[in-house]
């Protein structure tokens, strides 16, 4: 006898069964990091109640099912390499700046958190704290808008997501820096003061922070190639290797090996160790053709996120990431060589800081909003043939520096 189960008979005319198993697919895939170049038509990055078949790049996460033990070896090589030498090139370069070996000398003297009364100089004037509380309350502000930075659509809100989360990261943790910076200026008055594991947890926290920073400026450009960037002009690697190498500056931090008997100068040894990131961030944004203004208009509301960029926010984070560099020659210029104040060169090098953060700030919240707006980019083959060469670019201006360094070792060994 037939039960009415058996007289049952399931129809699909609406679509819903069909669209049903397709957002049920759909979120399995993206939760699971799934990543099938066969199928780039066929699924969705979230699920949603309009089904939109778009490419399963954009649902780009951190996992790839088809890395090799000897990838993530090669990975774990590099950034070992890359730490390591990284560390010793800043350590070693601002002693071979020409005409700068002598005031370099007499400015960064290993401490290793042993301070003491004949070259320990900490200064603790109003202008010093007061604009590294300054810098603190900017960094904060651009964080949050950076967060902030979202449209009405929450599909494109999802995409724009990890960019706008590292961009605040980056922002806050030059915010924690100057903070903990601040508090020490202003409340460690003595060689004495400086000697205790107070002030060396304070000034870990500042300059440990900016160690760090590499971490996020590596994700920040990672997010920039793959929404900004020509496909294959740079690699983007492993999640984890920006903050594999940011643990690791950090860490050196903590053990006093970016330490003097100024403080001021372990910020700059610091800084110095985010010249491989800052040039994957330029490298990233820079190393492709840019829609011109007066080029063919697309409707609004129908832009991608590449012609939503402006060419003045371009120049902000171009100029915003770089300027920093010259700080590094200036301030032994600045204490050797001139007659100001501690506090007068603290209060000119948080003003430059603000000036160069600043853009960074500015120019990120502009990037994420543009991502948050746009419509989805398609890349061009004939974008990706022209700028094949950009990862061997980038890769020699990386590696120079680390090659000078290695040759004048040779010569001090040899001769």
């Amino acid at each position: 006898m037939n039960s009415d189960a058996d007289n049952i008979h399931w129809s699909d005319e609406d679509g819903s069964i069909a669209a049903l198993g397709n957002q049920l697919k759909a979120a399995t895939l993206f939760y699971l990091g799934y990543n099938n170049k066969h199928k780039q038509n066929n699924i969705m990055c979230s699920p949603s109640e309009t089904i939109t078949p778009i490419k399963v790049s954009d649902c780009e996460t951190n996992y790839d099912s088809s890395a090799s033990w000897t990838t993530t070896l090669k990975y774990v090589l590099s950034a070992a390499f890359l730490s390591v030498s990284v560390l010793e090139f800043s350590l070693w370069f601002p002693f071979v700046l020409p005409g700068l070996t002598s005031a370099a000398a007499k400015t960064y003297i290993p401490a290793f958190f042993v301070y003491d009364d004949e070259h320990t100089k900490f200064d603790n004037t109003p202008w010093t704290y007061n604009t590294d509380y300054l810098l603190t309350i900017v960094m904060s502000i651009l964080a949050i808008q950076c967060i902030l930075a979202r449209s009405d659509n929450d599909q494109k809100n999802q995409r724009s997501l990890r960019l706008r989360l590292y961009s605040a990261s980056l922002l806050i943790c030059y915010a924690i820096s100057t903070l903990a910076g601040a508090w020490a200026h202003q409340h460690f008055l003595s060689v004495e003061s400086l000697n205790t594991s107070r002030f060396r947890m304070f000034w870990f926290v500042c300059v440990g922070n900016v160690s760090f920073a590499s971490c996020y400026m590596g994700l920040i450009g990672r997010e920039v190639q793959r929404h900004f960037g020509v496909s294959g002009a740079m690699h983007m690697g492993p999640w984890w290797f920006w903050p594999a190498y940011g643990c690791y500056m950090s860490l050196t931090c903590g053990l006093g090996y970016i330490s003097f008997k100024r403080p001021a100068c372990d910020i700059f040894i610091a800084g110095c160790t985010q010249f491989p990131s800052t040039f994957y961030c330029l490298g990233a944004l820079g190393i492709r053709k840019w829609p011109q203004q007066n080029s063919k208009k697309v409707a609004v509301g129908k832009e991608t996120s590449i012609e939503l960029v402006s060419p003045m926010y371009r120049a902000m984070y171009y100029i915003g990431f770089i300027s920093n560099a010259p700080l590094l020659p200036v301030y032994p210029i600045l204490v050797q060589y001139t007659d100001m104040t501690l506090g007068g060169v603290n209060t000119f090098l948080h003003t430059w800081l603000l000036l160069a953060w600043g853009m960074q700030g500015i120019s990120l919240v502009h990037l994420c909003k543009a991502v948050s707006n746009g419509e989805r980019r398609v890349g061009a083959a004939t974008e990706k043939q022209q700028y094949s060469g950009g990862p061997a670019l980038i890769y020699s201006i990386i590696l120079a520096p680390l090659a000078l360094m290695a040759a004048d070792y040779a010569r001090i060994s040899f001769s």
